[in-house]
C-alpha cells in the first residue's frame, strides 16, 4: 500500500469515527427530550373521566393493571409510550415491569370532574363554615365542625352537588348542645366590645354679614297717665335697619368618646348587644295627628363557637349602625344612614378582632354675602363673611372574645394600649393610631 493510501484511509476512518461518537452522543439527547415531555413528574396520576394522559413505555417488557375498567392503557404505535384514558371514577394502580428487572408502581385517581376546578367551587360555597375539603383517593372529603343543624344541612346540600365525587363528615360541634350525649361540658364565652373615638375639630368665620333683605320700618310705644295727666314712657324702634355687622370668630377644641359593653353567652348561643334611641316626630294625616318613630344607634348580634380542641374561637357577627340625617326640604321627618356589617372569622384563643376602622376628614368653606361682590379676592371680605370648619376623627371598635375560665392576655395588653392613648389624649390627633391600620400580607397602608 502506498503512502497516498494510507494517509486517504486515516483520515476515513477518522471521520467515521466521529461520525459514530457524535451519534451516540445525540441519542440519549433525542431520548431524553422525547421522554421529557411524558414522564411523570411523580407516582401518582390524578384524572378525570374522559380524560388522556401518557407515559414512557421505553424499556417496559410488561404491565400489570390493580383494577380493571377504571382506566384504559394503550401502546402506541412505536412502543414508545403507553396512553392512559380515565374510564370511571375510581382508584388503581399500573404496574410497569421493565427489561432489566425492575418494577414501577403509580397510582391512578379517576375523578368524574378534574379535582382542581371542583375544590375550587367548594371553597366557594363553604366561605364563611368552618369546613375544609381534602381529597382521599379519588374522592374529596368535607371535614369540620359546623354550630347548628341549618349550617349542616347546608354541607349536605353542596355535597349532594357531586355526589359522586364528594363525601362529606361535617358534624355539629358537641360541646356546644345543652344535652349532649356524655354530660359535655359547656362554655361560658365573654365577648367585650370597646368603641374608642377622637374628634378634632376648628373652625373661623371672618367679614362683614349683610341683611339678607333691607325694608325700612319703625315701631313706637307711649305709655300715658291720665290720673296724672302727663307720660310716664315713650319707645321708639327702628326695624329692618339695613347695617351690616361685623363677623370675626374662631374656634378650636377636641373631644374623646370612650364606650364599653361586655356580653357573657353560652357556647354556641347568639347573643344580641342594642345601643341607641328613638327620635319621635308628630306626623299629620288628614284629620288625625300620630306619631313617628324613627330608630338609631347599634344592633350587634354575635355567635361564637369555641373549639376547645384546637383552643380556636369561631365568632359570627352582624352589625347594623344607623345614624339620623338632616330631613329634606318639604318634610319635617328626618333621614337615617346606615351602615352594615356581616362576617365569619376564626380566633385563636386570646387573639382580639377590629370590627370597623374609623378615620375620616371633612373640610368646609362657605362664603355669605352680597352678590358678586363676596366673590372678589381680598377685597371680598368687605362685603361678606367667608367661613371654613375643618372636623378629623379617629376610632375603632374592638371585639375581644374569651372563655370565662382563661385569661386573654394579649387582649389585654392590646385594650390597655388603647385605654391609655385616650387618656393622655390632648387634642394631637395625628399622634393617634387606635388600631393597626396594615393589614396581614405586608402590604402598608399610609397614615
Amino acid at each position: 500500500m502506498s503512502p497516498r493510501f494510507s494517509a486517504t484511509g486515516v483520515l476515513f476512518l477518522a471521520l467515521s469515527l466521529a461520525g459514530v461518537a457524535l451519534a451516540q452522543a445525540a441519542k440519549p439527547a433525542r431520548e431524553a427530550r422525547s421522554e421529557g415531555t411524558t414522564a411523570p413528574a411523580s407516582n401518582e396520576i390524578v384524572l378525570s373521566v374522559g380524560e388522556t394522559r401518557t407515559i414512557p413505555a421505553r424499556d417496559v417488557k410488561n404491565y400489570s393493571e390493580g383494577v380493571s375498567g377504571i382506566i384504559d392503557v394503550r401502546l402506541t404505535t412505536d412502543a414508545s409510550q403507553f396512553v392512559l384514558v380515565g374510564k370511571k371514577p375510581g382508584s388503581t394502580t399500573l404496574l410497569l415491569i421493565k427489561t432489566d428487572g425492575s418494577q414501577t408502581a403509580i397510582t391512578v385517581n379517576v375523578f368524574v370532574r378534574s379535582p382542581a376546578i371542583v375544590e375550587k367551587e367548594l371553597a366557594d360555597l363553604l366561605v364563611g363554615l368552618n369546613v375544609k375539603s381534602r381529597r382521599v383517593g379519588a374522592q374529596i372529603v368535607l371535614d369540620g365542625l359546623v354550630a347548628d343543624q341549618d349550617e349542616l344541612k347546608r354541607v349536605q346540600k353542596i355535597a349532594s352537588l357531586y355526589s359522586d365525587q364528594v363525601t362529606s363528615l361535617v358534624q355539629i360541634a358537641p360541646n356546644i348542645l345543652p344535652s349532649a350525649p356524655g354530660g359535655v361540658e359547656n362554655f361560658l364565652i365573654r365577648i367585650d366590645f370597646y368603641f374608642v373615638q377622637y374628634d378634632k375639630a376648628s373652625s373661623y368665620g371672618v367679614g362683614v354679614a349683610w341683611p339678607a333683605s333691607i325694608a325700612a320700618g319703625a315701631t313706637a310705644g307711649l305709655n300715658y297717665d291720665f290720673l296724672l295727666g302727663s307720660v310716664r314712657n315713650a319707645t321708639a324702634t327702628v326695624t329692618a335697619q339695613p347695617l351690616p355687622r361685623l363677623d370675626i370668630a374662631t374656634s378650636r377644641g377636641w373631644a374623646k368618646v370612650l364606650k364599653q359593653s361586655t356580653v357573657i353567652t353560652n357556647n354556641g348561643t347568639e347573643a344580641m348587644f342594642q345601643n341607641g334611641g328613638e327620635q319621635n316626630f308628630p306626623v299629620n294625616t288628614g284629620l288625625t295627628v300620630g306619631l313617628e318613630r324613627i330608630a338609631f344607634g347599634t344592633i350587634l348580634t354575635v355567635q361564637p363557637l369555641y373549639n376547645p380542641a384546637s383552643h380556636e374561637l369561631n365568632v359570627k357577627l352582624s352589625a347594623d349602625v344607623s345614624d339620623l340625617t338632616a330631613a329634606v326640604s318639604g318634610t319635617d321627618l328626618p333621614g337615617r344612614s346606615t351602615s352594615k356589617l356581616e362576617t365569619n372569622v376564626t380566633l385563636k384563643l386570646g387573639q382580639s378582632l377590629v370590627l370597623s376602622g374609623i378615620r375620616t376628614r371633612s373640610l368646609t368653606h362657605a362664603v355669605t354675602g352680597l352678590p358678586g361682590l363676596s366673590e372678589i379676592p381680598v377685597l371680598g371680605i368687605l362685603f361678606g363673611t367667608h367661613s371654613n370648619t375643618d372636623l378629623q376623627t379617629e376610632g375603632a371598635i374592638f371585639v375581644v372574645p374569651s372563655v370565662v375560665q382563661t385569661v386573654p392576655t394579649a387582649s389585654a395588653e392590646l385594650v390597655d394600649v388603647a385605654l391609655k392613648k385616650f387618656k393622655t389624649y390632648d387634642g394631637n390627633i395625628e399622634t393617634i393610631h387606635a388600631y393597626d391600620k396594615a393589614p396581614a400580607g405586608g402590604v402598608g397602608v399610609p397614615r
